[in-house]
């Protein structure tokens, strides 16, 4: 395992036409947000079981609920060092466990053959009462910032497509979410208080939303 982190994670999601006033935002806020890393393109594929529990259980709103995926950054279309990531979530407190998968390295994506090497490898790890599937995919690019005391993460993400992948005459078309951008704050629990508190000078209203859900279903609500 590369890394087990315990935080929390907090999203708004906003129409695409805010992005600059939203980048403005943080920068003027009290956390006075600076940028960490240069842009980049961050891919995910979702596992979930063949009756979608996972999904069933963000809709229903349950408080403790575990998403699967795999990730890697760069271009879409082949797997770049790729992770394995289980969040488990309790409320909006959010627990992510990453491990390195060298086996899917290099692979081909998307591919109907390949998407079942995938399925393989990571029940294989997982090793779930239930077997998980790739249902769907997330591709958006992602901006990074960090507040002045080095205590809070912020990342804005934009240009989101995904791909629905049980259905193989479906994996060459991508569902557009580029009408939206969503930011996404994220830190130790122990800041909790401190990020409330300084979240008054910006004008959020906090989203239950995830991309996941939001890419497998209808396009998602704006929260302005």
């Amino acid at each position: 395992m590369l890394n087990k982190i315990n935080r929390f994670e907090r999203k708004w999601i906003y129409k695409s036409g805010d992005y600059l006033t939203l980048i403005n935002s943080l920068i003027r806020s009290n956390f006075f947000f600076s940028s960490q890393y240069p842009k980049r393109r961050v891919n995910s594929i979702y596992f979930d079981s063949s009756n979608y529990s996972s999904i069933r259980q963000n809709l229903d709103g349950v408080s403790n609920k575990k998403k699967i995926r795999v990730r890697w950054y760069g271009e879409g279309n082949k797997l770049i060092k790729p992770l394995l990531e289980v969040k488990s979530k309790k409320g909006s407190e959010t627990k992510k466990e990453s491990y390195k998968i060298n086996e899917l390295n290099d692979l081909k994506f998307p591919n109907f053959k390949n998407l079942e090497i995938i399925k393989n490898v990571i029940n294989n790890k997982i090793k779930t009462k239930k077997i998980i599937y790739p249902v769907l995919t997330t591709h958006y690019n992602r901006q990074y910032f960090i507040s002045s005391n080095g205590k809070i993460r912020a990342t804005v993400d934009y240009n989101l497509k995904s791909i629905f992948l049980k259905n193989q005459s479906q994996l060459d078309i991508k569902k557009n979410f580029s009408f939206v951008c969503i930011l996404e704050f994220k830190y130790a629990t122990k800041s909790d208080k401190y990020v409330r508190q300084n979240l008054k000078e910006i004008t959020l209203r906090l989203s239950k939303n995830s991309k996941f859900v939001n890419s497998a279903f209808e396009i998602p609500k704006f929260y302005s």
